[in-house]
């Protein structure tokens, strides 16, 4: 990134705004319309303004925009010059929600990262709304340009001897992929970097070159427009008049420099501050801070230092990367890489003023962009003490400031080459991003041939309402522990066009119908409704299911799924593949059970050690009650497998004694009332299995209880062996 001052770096910055534009393009192109943060009430104010020619109130709901009224108007100006003329009385036919949408909100989003469901009128050639929408994004995009160039033209007054580093800082700002995504969307953030950047630039011209009047007007306007673009540029203000103070009195008579200090002041508050003015004079409430704070996401009181450091984090990740509307992310991984870049930052500078070695660039400038920096991120600190708001795209207007810093830093350390690796992983990175991160989580599903999706799953076919067919399901493993995510694939046909859209439901179901995971969503995570579905051609889902904590444990569950309409409640009917109706769509069974580690004996379970046959042992047991006439007696039996067993067998408890021959009472049944049968049964794994006896009404004597177990269809007995060898009729007596 180094080079001549002059044209070839004039021509290297046309190169990065080409470039610039062509993948903000792309990433325009792969976002649907309003998945982006705040996006369709962003929108909402620009139509506004072209219907109604007039400013949204603060107070009320005409607009549409909900708490966007409360932002400053220059991008929503812009953009409804740009987008006006296009009609949008087809916006209606767009805004079909999706049920499942899960707003962002951490860990606990869902996965439907759509908010609405996308169709071909979305498809170019544009018309309506969806041109107008498009031609909205364009005024974003064009913001975005403009903070390129005042990127590199504060990079030119940093580093005034290396264009290439000036290159270089516009670059960083220009490869940011979440700077690339809001500059493709509805969104006042590409502007307020754009105009907080051009700010910036103009102070950094003054420090290098001296105040006049004329500079002094150009940057008080453009300190205005600042202002006119997100409240928190306010601060742009005092940062102006200190920077060109401390500046006008080292070098300019006190009276010229009380005059140059008024214009810039004067000229910000003629530019900009008319819309504070109007907003007390009206709302009694100049910042529109209530307008944010009366939201869901406004807090009651002031969040707590530590409730804002854990949110920093996902600051972080949403500067770098958080799209849709903040929940389409990065792997782990990629942000850990991307950390190398400040990291490395970090120690050059570390390693300039240890060593006392010079530092590139100009210090005032440096400092200007220190400052900018610092402001901008106690602001957003202070922002999150009031309202839930963990965006780093609320950092963006010191977008600029923040790579003068990076490029700064990696400059420090001459024999490593940051910047050229940094910016070639930043591309790669950003030709990646639209295609694999972004449209696969926005994308219905590829359909297929049904026979080739069948050949994907497994289980018996079923017929919902003829109308669907679920071709069979897959789990992504044969196990799971309460608090785990189960990932059941599903693949369906269209059968018949349908005119509902009907909901999916995927249960885990145990004994007496206790669910256990439940999981309910549109077709295609939210993308794919069954109105849209063609008939002949299939698709496949994945859908995660959370086991709950407390589920019984270790036992089998059912895996059922079917249709249902989320209005009435009412499910499509199941028939199999003969006709025959289904009551309870059950695919397959999926083994519910705690890891190995804590499959043990519990601490009040009295342990005894017998082998039934080659593969089964009975380790503990517990006896709940007395044995008395009229009593229940719950008697708890811990088996455990030596080796997975490879048939079926039914336990017996028998209550012995009392001079009958028969049992007295008894509870003859599989192991946990059937739901954990002996073949599923994993090798070394503990099974607490419960058995109730009703005691008969009479003197039972000196009683005492009988287990064992048999095969269901012959009736014998697995033969016991105990400590002191084989037990007689394969019972073993405990008291």
């Amino acid at each position: 990134m180094h080079g001549s001052p002059g044209l070839p770096a004039r021509y290297r910055l046309i190169w990065l705004m080409l470039l610039f534009a062509g993948l903000a393009t792309c990433y325009t192109l792969m976002t649907p319309l309003f998945e982006a943060p705040d996006e369709v009430w962003h929108y909402a104010y620009v139509r506004y303004l072209v219907e109604k020619r007039a400013l949204p109130p603060l107070s009320g709901e005409e607009s549409g925009a909900y708490q966007e009224v409360g932002q400053p108007p220059l991008y929503y100006a812009v953009a409804a010059l740009l987008s006006g003329w296009a009609p949008d009385d087809d916006l209606a036919h767009l805004m079909w929600h999706n049920p499942g949408f899960g707003y962002q909100a951490g860990g606990t989003v869902n996965d439907n990262k759509n908010m609405l469901i996308h169709t071909a009128a979305e498809r170019f050639p544009w018309r309506g709304a969806v041109l107008a929408i498009r031609l909205a994004r364009m005024a974003a995009l064009a913001f975005g340009l403009l903070a390129v160039v005042g990127a590199w033209g504060l990079g030119r007054e940093a580093f005034p001897e290396q264009p290439g580093l000036a290159l270089g800082v516009a670059a960083a700002v220009a490869l940011t992929p979440q700077f690339l995504f809001i500059s493709g969307v509805v969104n006042n953030d590409s502007a307020a970097a754009a105009t907080a950047t051009l700010a910036l630039w103009l102070l950094a011209r003054i420090l290098n070159h001296g105040v006049t009047l004329r500079r002094a007007l150009l940057t008080g306007v453009a300190v205005g427009l600042a202002a006119l673009t997100k409240s928190s540029l306010l601060l742009l203000v005092p940062l102006a008049l200190i920077a060109v103070g401390v500046n006008t009195i080292r070098r300019v008579s006190s009276t010229r420099g009380v005059t140059t200090l008024l214009v810039l002041f004067l000229s910000a508050c003629a530019t900009g501050g008319w819309w504070y003015v109007r907003n007390a004079w009206l709302y009694h409430d100049p910042l529109a801070v209530q307008v944010h704070v009366n939201t869901p996401w406004g807090r009651t009181s002031p969040a707590s230092l530590g409730v804002i450091l854990s949110a920093l984090p996902a600051v972080y990740r949403s500067f770098w990367g958080a799209f849709g509307w903040g929940h389409v992310e990065f792997p782990v991984w990629v942000y850990l890489f991307i950390a190398i870049g400040p990291a490395l930052s970090l120690a050059g500078w570390v390693n300039a003023l240890i060593r006392r070695r010079h530092t590139p660039g100009r210090r005032a400038i440096l400092l200007l962009a220190l400052a900018w920096w610092i402001l901008i991120g106690a602001a957003l600190l202070a922002w999150m003490r009031r309202v839930e708001a963990p965006h780093g795209r609320l950092l963006f207007p010191a977008i600029a400031a923040q790579a003068v810093l990076l490029v700064g830093g990696w400059a420090a350390l001459p024999r490593i080459p940051v910047l050229p690796v940094a910016l070639t992983f930043l591309v790669v990175l950003n030709l990646l991003t639209p295609p694999a991160v972004i449209w696969p989580a926005f994308a219905p599903p590829a359909l297929t041939a049904p026979a080739e999706a069948a050949r994907t799953v497994q289980g018996t076919e079923l017929f919902y309402g003829n109308v669907a067919r679920l071709l069979g399901v897959s789990l992504d493993r044969a196990s799971v522990s309460p608090g785990e995510v189960l990932k059941v694939r599903a693949c369906w046909e269209g059968l018949a066009a349908m005119k509902r859209d009907y909901t999916v439901f995927v249960h885990l179901v145990g004994r007496d119908n206790m669910r256990v995971g439940e999981r309910h969503t549109y077709p295609g995570l939210g993308r794919f409704p069954t109105s849209l579905w063609p008939p002949g051609r299939a698709f496949c889902d994945l859908y995660r299911v959370r086991v709950v904590e407390w589920a019984p444990v270790p036992e089998l569950y059912d895996v059922v799924v079917g249709l249902y309409d989320a209005e009435t409640g009412e499910r499509l009917p199941v028939h199999a593949p003969d006709g025959a109706e289904v009551g309870l769509p059950i695919l397959t069974q999926v083994r519910v059970a705690l890891p190995r580690a804590a499959a043990e004996l519990p601490e009040d379970a009295r342990p005894v050690n017998y082998r039934l046959g080659e593969r089964i042992a009975l380790v503990g047991y517990q006896v709940a009650g007395e044995i008395r006439s009229g009593e229940l007696l719950t008697v708890t039996l811990y088996w455990q497998a030596i080796e997975p067993p490879e048939e079926d067998y039914v336990v017996f408890v028998h209550l012995l004694g009392g001079g009958s021959a028969k049992p007295l009472a008894q509870d003859d049944s599989p192991p946990r009332a059937g739901r954990y049968p002996t073949s599923a049964w994993q090798a070394g794994e503990v099974i607490p299995d419960e058995h109730v006896l009703a005691l008969p009404p009479l003197g039972v004597g000196d009683a005492q209880l009988g287990v064992g177990m048999y095969r269901r269809v012959t009736l014998e007995r697995l033969p016991v062996t105990g400590p002191d060898g084989p037990l007689p009729d394969g019972i073993i007596l405990l008291r």
